[in-house]
């Protein structure tokens, strides 16, 4: 089996200008982290030069390796293997990029995001800019992809490749750009030097923007202007300052940023109230369509990731092309029964997020114990767990309780992608995922009635 140094080499997980991040196992211990190793294209080395490329490598893994902080990916190895450098990291199964379905193509339309988690992850990120910031760090690519999400829903910055530090000039060719289109600053993309904290904040602007409409926003107009977000103008002004084309018209910082954030938050709170108090009762679930539905398939099966969406008849963003009716009663002691697919859920799912392996340890535990007075508990396939699945919410839609107790978002399947992962479904978010059998993911059980 091959190795990096002393770690046994698992897979790749994504390849840049700069290198390539592996999958790893740390020996005897077993535990699972995130290895980059400096393997820079030709293009990377024309532009910059073997020993620009070299000391970036080794200032991106002395930043993120220096700084302790909750909303900062944390380095803890360096090492060389074949006369390459290389970093080790904490490993995590997605990025803000995978949940919101952001492609290559950054601007095709994503999964928007309910307020609340928006808000939330917006303030974790400013949380982790406000310390990279008083390091007197300055990222330069803030974007979805380069901010990785934990199973418990904790926002870390990574990838600090195109960060400076304060007072630090750029050696490369004058007219390279530095950072992701649409998401740099105007005076980044115009010179790399010029930008300061400032930059980030107007980065950090479009990624919220993004997770608030499912778009990114407007050259020359900042307001939400979606129907879809209930009562989105609260959040108009703070857009209109924090991706202000000229830096001076920006906040002043992260802190002052969240700040402004948390107030429209508490806005946006105040006029929900207001909408469900109008709406009366929860709004009625979606329907899938006239006459009787066909039980969801039972058996496990392995779908290709090519052919996933037609099989599972998911949209392009991997949401259900319709929604079962998804009436969940109680059914006994710790159990949901929904008449229309005929299933019965385990209320609650494990306490902790695990491995595919260890979800299906989770289940013949619950069998073991005739857990409700069954013993025919397993996994459910993405057909069942698509039963579960509720669009975006709009209006209404946002005064609806869960259908679940103790929520989880990713709940695993037992439906197989390939022979190293499997498919999940986001239920709060309302999509299909695939993630590798290692990712942390909820396990709840299901079975027929």
């Amino acid at each position: 089996m091959r190795t990096i140094g002393k770690y046994t080499l698992l897979g790749v997980l994504g390849r840049g200008g700069m290198g390539a991040v592996f999958r790893v196992r740390i020996p005897v211990v077993g535990r699972i982290v995130a290895l980059k190793l400096l393997r820079p294209n030709e293009m990377t080395l024309g532009l910059w030069g073997r020993e620009r490329v070299e000391r970036a490598f080794r200032e991106e893994a002395a930043r993120l390796g220096g700084l302790r902080h909750q909303n900062l990916v944390e380095v803890f190895d360096y090492g060389q293997a074949d006369g390459r450098p290389y970093f080790v990291m904490d490993y995590y199964g997605e990025s803000l990029g995978s949940i919101l379905g952001e492609t290559y193509r950054v601007e095709e339309p994503s999964r928007r995001l309910p307020v609340s988690r928006a808000v939330g992850y917006a303030d974790q990120l400013l949380s982790g800019l406000a310390r990279l910031h008083h390091a007197g760090i300055v990222h330069r690519d803030v974007k979805p992809f380069n901010l990785l999400v934990t199973d418990r829903d904790v926002l870390k910055i990574t990838d600090l490749g195109l960060s400076k530090a304060r007072g630090e000039r750029f050696d490369g060719p004058a007219n390279l750009k530095v950072g992701s289109p649409y998401y740099a600053a105007p005076e980044q993309e115009d010179d790399p030097d010029a930008a300061d904290a400032r930059a980030d904040l107007f980065a950090a602007g479009v990624t919220f923007f993004r997770m608030l409409t499912g778009r990114l926003p407007s050259p020359g107009t900042t307001a939400v202007a979606e129907p879809a977000v209930v009562s989105g103008e609260v959040f108009d002004a703070f857009f209109a300052r924090c991706l202000a084309v000229s830096p001076r018209d920006r906040f002043g910082g992260a802190v002052e940023m969240a700040e402004a954030l948390a107030a429209c938050h508490g806005a946006w709170l105040s006029r929900l109230e207001g909408v469900c108090a109008g709406a009366g009762l929860a709004a009625p679930r979606p329907s899938a369509g006239e006459g009787g539905l066909a039980r969801p398939r039972w058996r496990p099966a392995m779908v290709g990731i090519h052919q996933a969406r037609e099989t599972f008849g998911l949209d392009a963003l991997w949401r259900p092309a319709a929604y079962w009716p998804g009436k969940l009663e109680a059914a006994g002691a710790g159990i949901l029964r929904d008449a229309d697919s005929g299933l019965c859920w385990a209320s609650r799912a494990a306490p902790y997020a695990v491995t595919w392996g260890e979800a299906g340890t989770y289940v013949a535990g619950l069998n073991a114990v005739a857990f409700g007075g069954h013993t025919d508990w397993r996994l459910p396939t993405v057909p069942e767990l698509v039963t579960l699945l509720r669009p975006e919410p709009t209006g209404a839609g946002y005064c609806q309780s869960p259908a679940l107790t103790q929520p989880v978002r990713r709940i695993w399947s037992a439906d197989r992608a390939n022979y190293a992962s499997a498919y999940a479904a986001d239920v709060e978010l309302g999509y299909v995922t695939r993630a590798d059998f290692r990712c942390p993911v909820a396990a709840r059980a299901v079975r027929t009635a």
